[in-house]
């Protein structure tokens, strides 16, 4: 690295950096806060649509006369749309380029809330969640990839579990919309709401540029270096003398045969990224999808299971905070076995509190210290996902590893629907979907063996499998 002092405020004494330097030591400008806002906006808007059919489920329900088994499988169509646009479109992204296939991600899940909205049977219905997911899918590696790209190394930590977060938001807010317009306007209300992100394609097409390490890897030098440059301009560093990085590839276009090949090498990782998703998607998409319905069926109004269920996602985001700061000062497998270990706890105490009929403070409050504890783990994978893969092939690995997880989160839902049809007790079906969550707490200590705070991604990515080999930070 040729830059050789950098001061406590982050300015460069040495006037000559790389295009992926800067990057790395870039101090927090106004260009990098309004694309972390806007990528934070596209995850907010995210959450409330993915999180609306959990809210509109008892009025789905009753309008279709649906048995739960059904119902577990309108949730569940979305996330079979998830993993399949999980893959596809990041197969296209690390082709063409990231601001044009998120252009089009955020259209397509747009277009599929309108459907359910307008949606005049079980199958139309069907078909929106469908196409829903299909952007919704999408558009988390996208951000997730963009975020990691920009974000300087002493902030990525902060900046990539910002997406989580203001996804987390948005189930929050699809909680406070649904309490304030199904009962008046029912269910198709919340649905409305969620054609909104249609609106960020016009902020992605005219103030977001391109990945810089997007074009590196496509040979792009000069388009590559033009938006450097802008950023050091705007970042009043127009004197550093910006260069490629030796290791620039001169290849401009890739088949699809070089992406999964570049992929072939780093098949450890992705294999075990991908059962950690899984098994954390399985309890947490299946629990969550049933939440407000839980409580209903468990003799709780309407009005009062979306305040408890509001009041048990209200504390998502305080999760990450705490993945945020756990992930910065240990390794990354420490982080993500405490709070899986703490969720499968309250979880479990979640279920004897229907059993034991406890107090209703403490039927919420442990669901409470739970989401509280196994949320955050949502941040620390994407974090860590974001890094270990390489650059050439980002959002596509991102892709695949969530969209192999979405499994988990489309069984979830079925598995639910199913049990509670067959009359098995809620508490119950509790310990069973706790037991996935334990499996990912203990695959934790395990299988990782990276430790990848404040290193550059090209020194991560790069490595692939070997990456999985070192031992840090322990």
């Amino acid at each position: 690295m040729s830059i050789q002092n950098i001061d406590r405020c982050g300015s460069i004494n040495k006037a000559r950096m790389t295009y992926t330097e800067f990057l790395d030591n870039s101090p927090m400008t106004k260009f990098l806060w309004l694309l972390v806002g806007g990528m934070s906006l596209a995850q907010l808007l995210d959450g409330l649509d993915f999180q609306a059919t959990a809210f509109a489920l008892p009025g789905i329900i009753r309008e279709f006369r649906l048995n739960p088994a059904q119902a577990g499988g309108i949730a569940s169509m979305g996330n079979i749309g998830l993993a399949i646009g999980s893959i596809a479109f990041p197969l296209l992204c690390d082709r063409i380029g990231r601001k044009l296939i998120f252009q089009w991600v955020i259209l397509t899940y747009a277009a599929g809330t309108l459907i359910s909205a307008m949606a005049s049977s079980v199958n139309v219905l069907l078909c929106g969640r469908f196409i829903a997911g299909l952007g919704l899918g999408a558009q988390l590696p996208i951000v997730f990839a963009i975020l990691a790209e920009y974000s300087p190394l002493k902030w990525r930590h902060i900046l990539v579990p910002l997406a989580p977060i203001f996804w987390a938001l948005g189930w929050i807010a699809a909680a406070l919309l649904s309490i304030l317009l199904i009962p008046h306007f029912g269910w198709r209300a919340i649905y409305w709401v969620g054609v909104l992100p249609a609106l960020l394609t016009v902020y992605v097409r005219y103030g977001m540029p391109e990945s810089v390490r997007f074009l590196l890897a496509r040979g792009k030098v000069q388009e590559a270096g033009a938006i450097v440059h802008d950023m050091a301009k705007k970042a009043g560093m127009g004197e550093v003398e910006l260069v490629p990085p030796p290791t620039v590839k001169n290849q401009v276009k890739v088949t699809f045969k070089q992406q999964f090949a570049t992929l072939g090498m780093v098949w450890g990782l992705m294999l075990m990224l991908s059962f950690f998703y899984f098994c954390s998607f399985i309890q947490t998409f299946g629990v969550t999808a049933w939440l407000p319905t839980i409580f209903v069926r468990q003799g709780f109004r309407l009005t009062t299971s979306f305040w408890y269920t509001l009041m048990i996602m209200a504390v998502t985001p305080f999760s990450h905070i705490i993945a945020m700061w756990l992930q910065n000062v240990l390794n990354r497998k420490w982080a993500l076995f405490l709070m899986t270990t703490g969720g499968t706890i309250f979880f479990i105490l979640f279920g004897l509190s229907f059993q034991y009929k406890w107090p209703v403070p403490v039927l919420v409050g442990s669901q409470i210290l739970q989401t509280l504890s196994a949320q955050g783990v949502i941040a620390i994978l994407f974090t860590l996902t974001s890094e270990l893969f390489p650059n050439s092939v980002r959002t596509l690995g991102i892709g695949i590893v969530s969209g192999v997880g979405r499994f988990g989160a489309i069984l979830g839902p079925l598995l639910m629907g199913i049990a509670l049809k067959s009359g098995m007790k809620i508490s119950q079906v509790i310990y069973v979907f706790a037991i996935p969550l334990f499996v990912a707490a203990v695959m934790t200590l395990f299988v990782i063996k990276v430790d990848t705070r404040e290193r550059s991604l090209e020194s991560i990515g790069e490595d692939g499998n070997k990456a999985m080999a070192v031992q840090g930070g322990n």
